[in-house]
């Protein structure tokens, strides 16, 4: 398998997949070494097969090496991306993150070319090789499994299948208004939303693929809302976290306080730190009142 050979089975995926689900596949811009021989077309052979699995073809290749031929599930893909990772990443041999992939990529060397870490040029090669092939192998069953889609009796339930996966894997920037109103409900005291949808934006992808049709946007806002809460929490200044706890700990005070909370955000345009000074002062004068209330009796 050449790199030449490599780019044009990628194209050939494109061309089948595109008859059914037009643009699915995208081009990869990141080019192919000229040749498999050394340490340098290596780490570009990694870079351009995680490129093909998890951007620009990620979800018809997904889709399609799930049918047969191959009936394959994400090792590949995982593989892919711990190689990416070792390639492209800084790694801190004392994170156990890191660690894993040191031992998954040097397990990987040693069964690719012999040689837990390779030294030559030789080895290098013999690694694009092995994983040249297995690209090989999954481009050739994604092909295969073209087949499917053009059959007259299977074919338009699979691709109504593909094309409902490809709508729902939004652009990141679909997002945004979504996250945009969700601060804006909750009184936005100046996060960083694109730092939040980072974060959270397979989270989010996921609960929208899971959600059924007609509660998508309910289901999807409920998520953005919840995850921009923690961020304001996380965010809040160590005053405010202790009037938030303060009204944790508070038993009788907890419903009432509650209950201003929603009568507040009904009435006015507070911010939420704003709203967590006036409930956990409720609270505290509740509290106090009690105390007075019941006097200690401490002359034993």
């Amino acid at each position: 398998m050449t790199p030449i050979e490599l780019s044009n089975l990628y194209q050939r995926l494109r061309t089948r997949v595109s008859i059914h689900c037009p643009n699915s596949c995208d081009e990869i811009s990141l080019p192919l070494p000229s040749d498999f021989g050394d340490e340098l077309a290596f780490y570009r052979l990694v870079i351009w097969g995680y490129a093909l699995v998890n951007e620009a073809a990620k979800i018809p290749l997904e889709f399609l090496t799930k049918l047969p031929p191959l009936k394959s599930d994400n090792a590949f893909r995982n593989e892919m991306t711990t190689l990416r990772t070792y390639v492209a990443h800084n790694l801190d041999i004392s994170k156990k993150r890191d660690q894993k992939t040191y031992v998954f990529v040097h397990r990987w060397f040693k069964y690719a070319c012999g040689r837990g870490t390779p030294d030559s040029a030789a080895h290098y090669g013999d690694c694009c090789t092995c994983l040249a092939d297995k690209l090989q192998v999954v481009l050739n069953g994604a092909i295969e499994a073209c087949d499917l889609l053009d059959d007259p009796e299977d074919g338009p339930r699979l691709v109504t299948d593909l094309k409902g996966r490809i709508d729902l894997a939004w652009e990141a920037h679909r997002f945004d208004p979504l996250v945009e109103k969700c601060a804006a409900r909750l009184g936005n005291p100046g996060l960083d939303l694109l730092a939040i949808r980072s974060k959270h934006l397979e989270k989010w992808r996921s609960v929208l693929s899971q959600a059924d049709e007609n509660e998508r946007e309910r289901v999807l806002e409920q998520r953005i809302e919840a995850d921009i809460l923690e961020a304001i929490g996380d965010a809040l200044p160590q005053i405010i976290r202790e009037n938030l706890q303060r009204v944790a700990t508070s038993t009788d005070a907890t419903v009432a306080a509650l209950l201003l909370l929603r009568e507040t955000r009904r009435i006015s345009t507070m911010t939420l730190p704003q709203i967590v000074e006036l409930v956990s002062s409720h609270v505290l004068d509740h509290v106090n009142s009690e105390v007075e209330a019941n006097p200690v009796d401490d002359s034993n």
